[in-house]
C-alpha cells in the first residue's frame, strides 16, 4: 500500500503558515506532501511550491482558472477550450518559476478532452478519484496505481478494510489522503499516523507512476528557497 498525502488551499499569509506546520509534521514523519497549486498562484505560493519541490515534494496544477472552480464543466470540457484553458494555467506558473508535476482534477473527475489536453502539454501524470494515472497518447492512461480519494474523519474501518480487501486481491493499492491547508495540521497529523500504522509507505507521484515524459522550458523566476525552510 502507497500513500500519497495531498495539500490543497495553499494562499499567502496565514494558509502558508499553516501549510509550514503541516510541512514540518510530515517531515519529522519523512512524509512528502504533493501540492494542490492553482493556476495563477499569488508570488509567496509559487516561492513556497517551487522549495518545497527542492525538498521531494511533488506539485500538481489544481484546476485551469481558480482553486474554487465548480468541478462539473471539467467532467464535460472539449479538447480545444481545454487546451486553451490550461495555456494559461501553466504560462501563469511558470512565469514565476514553478512547473507542475501533473495535474489535480477540480472535483476529481475530468473529461477525456482534459486527458487529451493535459497529454499535449506535458502534464501526463493525472490524480483523480479513482487514483493516480499516467496518461499515454491521446489522454489514454497507460499505468497507474488505484485507490479512492481519503480525507481525515473518513471511518477508519471502511478505508483500512478496502485497503486490506485490495492486498489479498494483490491488486496495486494507493491510500490518497487530501486535506485543506485550513483543517489545520492535527487532523492530518492523526490521519497519517494511522496510515503508517497500518504500513503505508509515503510515496509521490513520480515515485508511483515516473517523472513528466514531455518536460517543458522552464520559466526565469527568482524564488529564495530560505524563506520557506521548515525542519532542518
Amino acid at each position: 500500500m502507497r500513500l500519497l498525502v495531498s495539500l490543497s488551499g495553499l494562499g499567502p499569509g496565514a494558509p502558508l503558515a499553516a501549510a509550514v506546520d503541516c510541512c514540518d509534521a510530515l517531515d519529522a514523519r519523512r512524509v512528502p506532501l504533493t501540492l494542490l497549486v492553482g493556476p495563477r498562484p499569488h508570488p509567496e505560493v509559487a516561492a513556497f511550491a517551487v522549495a518545497r519541490r527542492r525538498a521531494g515534494d511533488a506539485v500538481l496544477l489544481r484546476g485551469f482558472r481558480s482553486v474554487h472552480d465548480d468541478a462539473r464543466p471539467y467532467r464535460r470540457l472539449p479538447v480545444l477550450e481545454a487546451r486553451l484553458r490550461l495555456a494559461g494555467a501553466t504560462r501563469s506558473a511558470e512565469a514565476l518559476g514553478l512547473e507542475p508535476d501533473g495535474f489535480a482534477a477540480p472535483g476529481w473527475s475530468v473529461s477525456d478532452g482534459t486527458r487529451r489536453a493535459l497529454t499535449e502539454a506535458g502534464l501526463g501524470v493525472l490524480l483523480d478519484d479513482t487514483g493516480l494515472h499516467r496518461l499515454g497518447a491521446g489522454g489514454v492512461p497507460t499505468a497507474g496505481v488505484a485507490g479512492p480519494v481519503v480525507r481525515p474523519g473518513d471511518p477508519a474501518p471502511t478505508w483500512f478494510g478496502l485497503a486490506r480487501a485490495r492486498r489479498r486481491a494483490g491488486e496495486p493499492a494507493l491510500r490518497h489522503l487530501t486535506v485543506d491547508v485550513g483543517a489545520g495540521v492535527e487532523a492530518l497529523v492523526a490521519a497519517v499516523d494511522l496510515a503508517l500504522a497500518d504500513g503505508a509507505v509515503p510515496a509521490v507521484p513520480a515515485t508511483l507512476v515516473g517523472p513528466a515524459q514531455r518536460p517543458r522550458p522552464r520559466a526565469g523566476g527568482a524564488v529564495d528557497p530560505e524563506l520557506w525552510s521548515t525542519t532542518a
